[in-house]
C-alpha cells in the first residue's frame, strides 16, 4: 500500500474507494470513476474558456452542486454513507471532507492546482491566486470564501482565534487526508458501538500510524471488543508490556474480558 510505505503520489480517489469497500461489499469502483471522468470532461472546455481563477472556481462549484447535487447538512454526519465517495455520488449527501475530495479530484484533473486543507471545524480546499487564496467550503454547495471571510467561518465553527485558525490554514498530504477520513469513521462506529465496523477502520489507522501509541491500544481494545478474542490477547499482552501507567488498568481489564470470551467462541 503506497500510503503505509509513506509514497507521495498516492490517488486519494482509489484510497477513499478502498475505505468505502470496508464497509460495503458492491462498491463499483469504475463507475465512480466514470462519474468523475465525465465531470471533467464537461468542464474541460469551459473552464479553459474562463477568464480568471475565480471563474474557475466558480465553474467547478457550480457544477458539483448543480449537476452532481453536491451538498453538507448536520445530520449527514452520522451517516455512514455520507462518509464512503460512491455513496456520496450516488445520493449527493455528504460530509465535508468526502464532498471535498471530489471537488480536489475534478478539479486537479481540470488543472485547477487545488489543495487540501484540514482545519479542526471544517475540512475545505484552497485554491492559490496571484490575488491571494480562495477557499471553498464544499459542505455549504460550494461556497467560495476569500482569507478573511474563511478565517471567520473557521473561528466561528471552532470557537478559535483568528491566530490559531491561520495555524491550520497549510495544505495537508494525501496521507493526512485518508487518516482524518479513518478517524472521522472511527469515532462514529464507536459512538454507534459498532465494534465490528470500527475495528476495520482501526486496522487501517494501526497500518498509517504504526508509531502512534494511541492507535495501537485502540487497535488492542476493539479487536477485542469485535470479537477477534484470540488475536486481541496477543495484542493486549504486547500493549501491556509497554503501555504507560495511566492505561494499564483499562488494558488489564479488556484482557480479563478477552481471556473470559475466547473459550467461549471454540
Amino acid at each position: 500500500m503506497r500510503l503505509v510505505r509513506r509514497e507521495t503520489d498516492v490517488d486519494l480517489l482509489t484510497a477513499a474507494l478502498e475505505i468505502s469497500r470496508d464497509g460495503q461489499s458492491d462498491v463499483n469502483f469504475p463507475a465512480a470513476r466514470g462519474i468523475l471522468q465525465r465531470a471533467v470532461s464537461r468542464l474541460t472546455h469551459p473552464v479553459t474558456q474562463a477568464g480568471s481563477d475565480l471563474e474557475e472556481l466558480k465553474l467547478l462549484s457550480r457544477y458539483m452542486t448543480e449537476e452532481l447535487g453536491l451538498h453538507g447538512e448536520s445530520e449527514y454526519l452520522a451517516d455512514p454513507h455520507s462518509h464512503y465517495v460512491n455513496q456520496v455520488l450516488a445520493t449527493g449527501r455528504g460530509i465535508p471532507i468526502s464532498l471535498s475530495l471530489i471537488y480536489l479530484h475534478v478539479g486537479n484533473e481540470l488543472g485547477i492546482p487545488l489543495e487540501p486543507i484540514s482545519t479542526p471545524a471544517r475540512f475545505l480546499i484552497r485554491l492559490p491566486t496571484d490575488q491571494g487564496h480562495l477557499y471553498v467550503d464544499a459542505f455549504d454547495r460550494g461556497r467560495i470564501l476569500d482569507e478573511g471571510e474563511c478565517i471567520d467561518l473557521i473561528g466561528d465553527l471552532a470557537s478559535c482565534s483568528a491566530l490559531e485558525v491561520r495555524r491550520h490554514l497549510r495544505p495537508v498530504d494525501e496521507r493526512a487526508v485518508v487518516i482524518r477520513m479513518l478517524q472521522n469513521l472511527k469515532a462514529l462506529f464507536g459512538g454507534r458501538e459498532d465494534w465490528s465496523s470500527a475495528w476495520k477502520v482501526q486496522t487501517r489507522l494501526q497500518l498509517l500510524l504504526p508509531g502512534s501509541w494511541r492507535e495501537r491500544r485502540d487497535h488492542a481494545v476493539l479487536t477485542m471488543r469485535a470479537g477477534h478474542y484470540g488475536e486481541a490477547i496477543d495484542l493486549l499482552e504486547r500493549s501491556l508490556a509497554v503501555c504507560p501507567a495511566e492505561d494499564r488498568l483499562f488494558l488489564q481489564n479488556h484482557l480479563r474480558q478477552a481471556r473470559r470470551m475466547l473459550p467461549e467462541c471454540n
